[in-house]
């Protein structure tokens, strides 16, 4: 099938007279008759020679190296960085806001157990936690529909101007959220402005677009050798980003205030938006009549509305639908289950009794074995070991189960890293099911496609919380089984 595939597209490319006019036809009898497609959408992938051959100049300076990587990597700096201290400076502020002292309200949501400290928390954390869910809805559910026509729209007018639009907005919304930091040091700000700084960043899709289009980009610029490899190291890095911010937090704080770490923050999504606007090549290049007002324009137009909903709904041959909506369905079950660690500090805060820092160094040492066995654990199976997609996500979830399962018997710290050590390669699923959907997409579905998947993994946070609180409060370990549970349920829709 994909051999036949990767044929077809070769030979159109190679007869396009100009990079800019339509491929010569060839004969259907060109294709297998084991092929999947049916011969209309034989058709489809034949017009897709065009596409392939605007990615000419991408291909040209390729050897360069000049990819997503680096601005990925502070963006997800920047948002690891900032992302628990933001949760702390709200309940500073509505503790503030109430009438407590300052000095109290620092207090408030760390460590300290004093008894009016525990006070002040049992009324103000109600209040923050509503605006922190607000937040998370905003950061959820907003995005979804934008998400689905910025897809469309990059795949026909191409990766890097939705990756740029996206990083405008988040630069918007730290901009925002920076203000609110430092004008709250001279006066009173009511926490709820924080709920309308994140809708610049959520209105064109947030982090689902900005993931989606990136895979696409992948997509685009690799083969059925390399591409798994290139969205594991893509994968690498946000984890990687994510992690090492979200760690120099609490050493930042040390030597400076919230305020300072929204401004690195926000300089590290600067420099991450101009290395892409300067340096990266889009792997689409639009015809030469379409510019940039009506390529804009585009984005409200029912004519791109429509090519959503046909690339959702066309009817595919031989159950590429079906695998495509348990591919999103497996993505979906993972996320809910990976977010059961939201509340693994309190597990081990009451049975181990860790604190937050104790808690973080466990938290980096796991983050570092997904990096690795995203990068290197992928690249071993892959290029020595040979393996298809399909076991490398086999391996991972197994892993995962037998992670949850050891942490659900802990009854000492030690068993934790145990846990999260002989299970290393978990972590790699999700871009092995991204990777195994590429091949069964035409080149002009795959940032809806994409962006449908993760819109729909953004909506799971409004859910999972509560599903594993409930779980916690009536028997502390059994989330971590409830967990186990999930992923044995993703392993039933893969296999």
């Amino acid at each position: 099938m994909l051999t036949n595939r990767s044929w077809f597209l070769s030979v159109a490319f190679c007869n396009s007279p100009s990079v800019h006019s339509r491929p010569a036809t060839m004969d259907e009898t060109a294709f297998s008759s084991g092929s999947m497609y049916s011969s209309g959408e034989e058709e489809i992938l034949a017009s897709e020679g065009l596409r392939l051959s605007r990615s000419v100049r991408w291909r040209e300076v390729s050897n360069r190296h000049v990819n997503f990587e680096p601005a990925l990597f502070l963006f997800c700096f920047a948002l690891g960085l900032s992302e628990i201290e933001l949760t702390h400076q709200i309940i500073y502020q509505t503790c503030c806001v109430q009438g407590f002292q300052r000095s109290d309200c620092l207090l408030v949501g760390t460590d300290a157990n004093l008894p009016g400290v525990q006070e002040i928390e049992a009324q103000v954390k109600p209040v923050a936690a509503s605006v922190n869910t607000v937040i998370v809805v905003i950061k959820s559910v907003v995005p979804a529909f934008g998400a689905l026509v910025m897809g469309a729209w990059s795949d026909r007018y191409g990766r890097k101007p939705v990756v740029v639009i996206a990083g405008c907005g988040l630069l918007l919304t730290y901009f925002a959220l920076t203000g609110l930091s430092f004008l709250s040091s001279f006066i009173q700000v009511n926490p709820w402005y924080y709920v309308l700084a994140y809708i610049p960043f959520s209105l064109p899709g947030g982090m689902a677009v900005l993931g989606g289009t990136i895979y696409a980009f992948i997509s685009d610029v690799s083969n059925e050798q390399n591409r798994t490899v290139k969205m594991g190291f893509m994968k690498g890095i946000i984890v990687a980003g994510g992690t090492l911010g979200s760690y120099s937090c609490r050493y930042i704080l040390e030597w400076t205030n919230t305020t300072t770490v929204l401004v690195i923050a926000t300089i590290c999504i600067l420099f991450g938006l101009l290395y892409i606007a300067l340096l990266v090549e889009d792997s689409i290049i639009p015809s030469t009549d379409s510019e940039l007002g009506s390529s804009l324009q585009a984005l409200f137009s029912f004519g791109l509305l429509r090519e959503l909903t046909e690339a959702i709904f066309r009817k595919r041959s031989r159950m590429v639908w079906q695998i495509l909506l348990l591919i999103i369905g497996f993505g979906a079950l993972m996320e809910l289950a990976v977010d059961s660690n939201t509340i693994s500090y309190n597990f081990a805060n009451r049975h181990f009794e860790w604190n937050r820092n104790q808690f973080s160094h466990f938290q980096l040492s796991e983050n570092a074995l997904i990096v690795f066995a995203n990068i290197v654990g992928i690249i071993s199976l892959k290029r020595i070991f040979s393996w298809p997609d399909t076991l490398v996500a086999l391996i991972a979830i197994i892993s995962h189960i037998i992670c949850s399962t050891i942490c659900g018997f802990a009854t000492v710290g030690w068993q934790f890293y145990a846990a999260t050590g002989l299970t290393f390669l978990k972590g790699m699923e999700e871009v092995a099911v991204l990777s195994l959907s590429s091949y069964l997409l035409q080149s002009n579905d795959m940032a809806k496609f994409y962006a449908l998947a993760m819109s729909i993994n953004g909506l799971v946070p409004l859910a999972s919380k509560s599903l594993f609180d409930y779980f916690y409060q009536s028997n502390p370990g059994l989330f971590y089984f409830v967990g186990a549970g999930i992923y044995v349920g993703g392993l039933v829709i893969l296999m």
